[in-house]
């Protein structure tokens, strides 16, 4: 059985604090808890909204009744006994179905005017702004906020929250630029999820991030990390590829998160921002960052985006947010890659080549199977060639 109780927000040290005591979830932390500036106060929620989105998983895991004995948004409290659940033990597996108790259910009010999306400086926060902050759309539709999260994405425990830092440091001023406000907020979500990876549960952690402020953040733009064409509710280790079902099931009267791009391909986003002067820049995409931030440009996400813009004919104009030198001391074994793999994103980078008459390399006809690409493991091409990073 597991519990969570009634959240309280206590003010201290310029900073205000979401938390609430929990029970029940084992080898995790007794409060679940997040922090933010003050300034940002009057947008923290007292629901215990965030505290059902972010430990519905850890509590499925746990076993038992889930009972909460907070204030929770009726919509929500229906959505997450049913249709939530389903999405959770068909992609993550493992978990079991619960019971959950919410004695004190509240009605959503009306949603707030903010307009958030969450800013790491990668390419779909900036896909998000290309269409809702420099572009001319209906009020309701524009960003009005900013927001950067610790809840995962950044590694675990100190060294993570470090990099939370780092990396809000070196955002601060893009956000500025553009004339937006960051809503930092911090957390230890991370601690209850051990059990899984941050690329298969993103997506309750970012939804319960999200709900904290659904005091002044009405409208959420949540990037897609898929395309329309492969949403699915199946098995797999990554979560986005059910967020377009995932994501209607959190809305409320009150929080309506919407999933942005999945109309895009990675190629196409990453051309579309090319067209924002500020990404050559700010634009952050690397999974391996150094101490200070920033691209590592070996990385597989800097490399696959840098053979894009490579292929797009405006590689050059990102030497200041890539180091070429090293991009170009990879580029041969990696195009060798982008034209034997038959992963999603080598395919777009590849067809994209094809279309603009950007020349990949000829694979050589022995690794060639009766498939169109019966190679899949790059550690074997690089073998058969004598190629090493």
């Amino acid at each position: 059985m597991t519990h969570i109780g009634v959240p309280e927000i206590t003010v201290g040290d310029g900073e205000v604090t979401w938390s609430v005591p929990v029970s029940g979830f084992p080898e995790c932390p007794d409060r679940l808890w997040f922090t933010l500036p003050a300034q940002y106060g009057d947008m923290v929620t007292p629901r215990a909204d965030p505290a059902l989105i972010g430990l519905l998983v850890p509590a499925m895991h746990a076993g038992g009744p889930l009972t909460i004995d907070g204030p929770v948004t009726d919509e929500l409290a229906h959505t997450h006994r049913h249709e939530v659940q389903h999405i959770f033990q068909t992609v993550i597996g493992g978990l079991s179905r619960i019971s959950i108790e919410t004695p004190h259910t509240v009605r959503a009010g009306l949603p707030a005017e903010g307009v958030a999306t969450g800013f790491s400086g990668g390419v779909d926060c900036f896909t998000a702004l290309a269409e809702h902050h420099f572009a001319d759309v209906a009020p309701d539709l524009k960003i009005t906020h900013l927001t950067h999260f610790n809840l995962g994405s950044h590694g675990t425990g100190e060294r993570g929250r470090e990099m939370f830092r780092v990396r809000l440091a070196r955002l601060a001023p893009v956000a500025a630029e553009m004339g937006l406000p960051l809503i930092p907020v911090d957390s230890n979500m991370d601690e209850f999820y051990g059990f899984w990876t941050h690329e298969q549960t993103h997506t309750p952690r970012t939804l319960a991030g999200a709900s904290l402020l659904q005091g002044g953040i009405g409208r959420f733009y949540l990037g897609s990390g898929s395309t329309h064409a492969r949403v699915g509710v199946f098995p797999s280790p990554h979560i986005s590829f059910a967020d377009a079902v995932l994501v209607p099931a959190v809305v409320t009267g009150q929080f309506r998160p919407i999933l942005h791009g999945g109309e895009y391909l990675r190629v196409e986003k990453t051309v579309l921002i090319t067209t924002l002067p500020i990404t050559r820049t700010s634009l952050d995409v690397c999974v391996n960052p150094p101490a200070i931030g920033g691209n590592c440009s070996r990385c597989f996400k800097c490399l696959r985006t840098e053979l894009t813009l490579e292929i797009a004919g405006c590689l050059e104009d990102y030497a200041g947010v890539f180091d070429l030198d090293v991009y170009r001391r990879k580029r041969s074994v990696y195009l060798f890659e982008t034209a034997v793999s038959n992963q999603p994103y080598a395919t777009e980078n590849r067809d994209f080549a094809r279309r603009t008459g950007f020349r990949l390399p000829r694979v050589p006809r022995p690794l060639m199977g009766p498939g169109r690409w019966a190679l899949n493991s790059i550690r074997a091409v690089r073998a058969a060639l004598g190629m090493r990073r």
